[in-house]
């Protein structure tokens, strides 16, 4: 059986395979008998019978995104492509300052890792954090959505997708809560936000429809 190494996602974009390796934080199209085969495995689940053989990763086996080895990976196969159809609204809040100063925290913390690492560097605390996460239920949730987003406005640090999704997923500590990443090919453009259970987080509904997604984090 074929695995994903860790670091390696990636999904179908009418008939093209794009890939996203969280070690490099790159994206990248798949081409050739590795981009074939990957879309074999696509066809395989939708009800044809052949697998392709490893022979046709081989470019993806030698660079280490494809592994026969289970250990610490996962199937091989495109993200779920499934995007939120409705979005979790928040009420309006005045900010507190013990929020504000955690936010700043957060922020700056994961402003300094998206600056000197990985994307997989970038994502470690949430990682950490997985054992001291709670359900919450979705009026709670919607509370500390409104805590953060009074408390942004006062944290004097440019707004961007992935230091955003990464501060409010660490600010809401629920188990959850899935940061999706997404791509589009024409033109290409990345872009991520959060999701709770299908509902849109920090986001609207019609820009996030236009990316495919291509990695769903959850701990």
């Amino acid at each position: 059986m074929l695995y994903a190494a860790p670091h390696f996602h990636y999904c179908v974009i009418d008939g093209r395979i794009v890939g996203l390796d969280l070690r490099a934080a790159r994206y990248f199209f798949v081409r050739g008998a590795s981009a074939d085969a990957l879309l074999r495995l696509e066809a395989v689940r939708d009800g044809e019978s052949r697998l392709p053989d490893g022979e046709a990763l081989r470019d993806l086996l030698k660079l280490g995104y494809v592994t026969y080895e289970s250990s610490g990976g996962r199937p091989l196969r495109s993200c779920a492509s499934a995007l939120a159809t409705s979005r979790i609204e928040w009420p309006r809040l005045r900010p507190r300052g013990p929020d504000t100063l955690l936010l700043l925290w957060r922020l700056a913390a994961t402003r300094v890792r998206i600056a000197t690492g990985s994307l997989s560097y970038v994502m470690r605390p949430i990682k950490k954090r997985v054992s001291r996460t709670q359900l919450r239920d979705i009026q709670t949730l919607q509370e500390h959505l409104g805590r953060f987003f009074a408390s942004r406005p006062l944290v004097p640090l440019p707004r961007s997708c992935l230091l955003d999704s990464v501060a409010l997923y660490l600010f809401l500590d629920d188990a959850r809560v899935d940061l999706v990443f997404g791509v589009a090919v024409t033109p290409f453009a990345a872009h991520c936000w959060l999701e709770w259970d299908g509902h849109l987080l920090n986001d609207e509904l019609d820009y996030v429809h236009r990316f495919t997604p291509i990695m769903r984090f959850r701990p």
